[in-house]
């Protein structure tokens, strides 16, 4: 695979090559195009509610570990649930009726 060509040889791969191989969710044309992009992520990031960014991620690591498909849907199954006690789901269904920005709660 890719992943191992390049873990086993060390070589440097450049950006557009590591575009190519999938590896980047963005390229960007010069260095002064970094920042922007960058910070034009993290504020979509930001606009997600907390639980959900905290159980994104930590869904994300247990599922690597996860030793079935079955247990990576229970995972995900509880994290869907656990989510309807926060408000938050209520808030984002009434914000997309009233087509306004959801005033999320924090945890």
């Amino acid at each position: 695979t890719r992943a191992a060509e390049m873990m086993l040889t060390g070589r440097h791969v450049s950006g557009a090559e590591a575009d190519a191989f999938g590896l980047l969710n963005r390229l960007v044309d010069d260095e002064a195009a970094l920042l922007p992009t960058a910070l034009e992520l993290a504020t979509q990031v930001a606009a997600t509610t907390e639980y959900g960014r905290w159980m994104t991620k930590r869904g994300m690591w247990l599922g690597i570990d996860a030793p079935s498909l079955r247990h990576a849907i229970e995972l995900e199954n509880r994290t869907q649930v656990l989510g309807t006690f926060t408000g938050n789901m209520t808030q984002a269904a009434v914000a997309f009726m009233d087509k306004r920005d959801p005033e999320w709660k924090p945890l």
